[in-house]
């Protein structure tokens, strides 16, 4: 599990690493092309990878969600509805590409939540999360 960047590098390590089962992506950057040319958070993908997509495509296809397989683990993608530093949409397009390639992935769009509230244990959004945590098996339920 991740958040942000987090979310990016945990569904990675589930393509690269076979005996992951479950990963969730807390308002992951799902799409690293489409993040670059959004200037997120000041170029940060072109900064991490060493470069625009054009110039280290191998860095993108090694490290972007969005073109390596996920395919032996269930993956749950959590995002605020209101997620202005991470583009909701690009976690929707994930989740579309990868219904249509047939991997296991859930979509959980929580309404009134922006980037931050995901990782707010304060917040009301936590408890979605949570939720989304204890369905993956990743803690007992408290229930």
């Amino acid at each position: 599990m991740g958040h942000s960047a987090g979310g990016q590098l945990a569904l990675c390590l589930a393509a690269h690493e076979s005996a992951v089962r479950d990963v969730i992506s807390l308002a992951g950057v799902l799409d690293l092309k489409k993040a670059f040319a959004l200037h997120l958070s000041n170029d940060a993908v072109a900064e991490f990878l060493g470069g625009k997509p054009a110039d280290v495509p191998e860095h993108y296809r090694e490290a972007d969600p969005m073109e390596i397989a996920v395919a032996q683990a269930r993956q749950w993608i959590v995002v605020g509805k209101d997620d202005d530093v991470v583009p909701p949409e690009l976690s929707r397009e994930y989740v579309r590409a990868k219904k249509s390639a047939k991997e296991n992935v859930e979509l959980v769009e929580i309404a009134g939540a922006g980037h931050f509230e995901l990782i707010d244990p304060g917040s009301q959004a936590f408890a979605r999360v949570r939720e989304t945590v204890t369905a993956a098996g990743a803690v007992p339920s408290t229930r």
